[in-house]
């Protein structure tokens, strides 16, 4: 059998439609499938995102402004689906000190394949 690149791509329409909000916070706990949250969420970094789509594929752009989290050293990002009710993804990285002139930028990439 064989998936159609139609059908995945309507998979990725799919996703990018029900893609809600994203978050960062300052958890370390590395990440599961079995996640529902960030460990220690910052709920002023929870913004409206931005995607693109490619064929295939669906990129997420989280930008947190240099108004918000001065001083938060963000060690994990989120990206939350079906009106914040679903995650859709958890990341942990270093831990990266946000001064009062820095813009943070997460960008996700989520790619739809046949098996």
């Amino acid at each position: 059998m064989v998936t159609t690149t139609a059908c995945i791509n309507r998979q990725r329409d799919l996703f990018d439609t029900d893609i809600f909000k994203a978050q960062a916070g300052t958890g370390t706990t590395a990440p599961t499938s079995e996640d529902t949250s960030l460990e220690t969420e910052d709920s002023n970094t929870l913004l409206t995102v931005t995607t693109s789509k490619t064929d295939k594929s669906v990129q997420v752009t989280h930008t947190i402004a240099t108004t918000i989290g001065d001083g938060n050293a963000y060690s994990e990002q989120e990206i939350q689906l079906n009106s914040g009710s679903t995650m859709a993804n958890r990341i942990v990285h270093e831990p990266l000190t946000k001064g009062a002139n820095d813009e943070f930028t997460y960008i996700t990439n989520f790619y739809f394949m046949s098996a």
